[in-house]
């Protein structure tokens, strides 16, 4: 019980820190300069903090995106416009429940209403787009994660899953539950796949993998971090 407590709370107070305090940390390539401090990159505990999330468009110039084009995990680079996302934190679930999100949706039924949410608008040199990362609805499990118009539905909301956080190496990964999933147990959260090609490490949603002892698998924790390279 102690350890549970103690990495709710680690997850807390990582999530309140302001993005400089978490461009502070920066130790591997990530949003572009132009993006600023604003840009947040997202990451998974299985590939590690190096590869970040992308937009799959080809020529990488940051323009050219549409609704529907892949999202996957790349090399990062502070010269890759197409890794540029801003956002982050944009309430908590007391904000929107019974709002855009359904009211009987998973994550309203199961968290607190001070688990935090997120979208993630691609800004391509700090430039937002009305385009974020989220998924066609109805939103089924394997369902690959895309570009979606912004704001429409809560297809584009992300919940934090903050009692299946972990914490390695002072940073906070949690499962990113999609806050369109109407399914009463067992959420779809975004999860990496790493067999995929064209583009390499396809994020998709799929079904929460709770392993032995309620671990979630590596493929399914995430983490971001703030800002460009110094």
């Amino acid at each position: 019980m102690r350890k549970a407590i103690t990495a709710l709370g680690a997850a807390v107070a990582l999530l309140s820190l302001a993005p400089a305090a978490w461009a502070a940390q920066r130790t591997v390539p990530d949003a572009t300069p132009a993006c600023g401090l604003q840009c947040f990159d997202l990451s998974s505990l299985l590939l590690g903090p190096h590869a970040i999330q992308n937009a799959y468009i080809a020529g990488d110039r940051g323009t050219g995106g549409r609704a529907g084009q892949a999202v996957n995990l790349r090399r990062g680079s502070n010269s890759h416009p197409n890794e540029d996302f801003t956002g982050g934190k944009v309430g908590t679930l007391g904000d929107f429940c019974g709002q855009i999100i359904s009211p009987v949706s998973y994550a309203c039924l199961n968290y607190p209403s001070t688990y935090p949410v997120f979208e993630s608008d691609w800004s391509p040199y700090g430039n937002q787009t009305d385009l974020c990362v989220g998924v066609r609805t109805p939103v089924r499990a394997g369902e690959p994660v895309t570009l979606r118009p912004c704001g429409v539905s809560a297809a584009t909301l992300w919940v934090g899953d903050l009692h299946h956080s972990v914490v390695s190496n002072g940073r906070l990964y949690t499962p990113w539950v999609n806050a369109a999933d109407p399914n009463v147990s067992h959420p779809l959260v975004l999860s990496v796949d790493d067999g995929t090609y064209l583009p390499e490490n396809r994020l998709r949603v799929q079904r929460l993998n709770l392993l032995t002892g309620g671990v979630v698998p590596d493929s399914q924790e995430f983490t971001i971090t703030f800002g460009p390279v110094p």
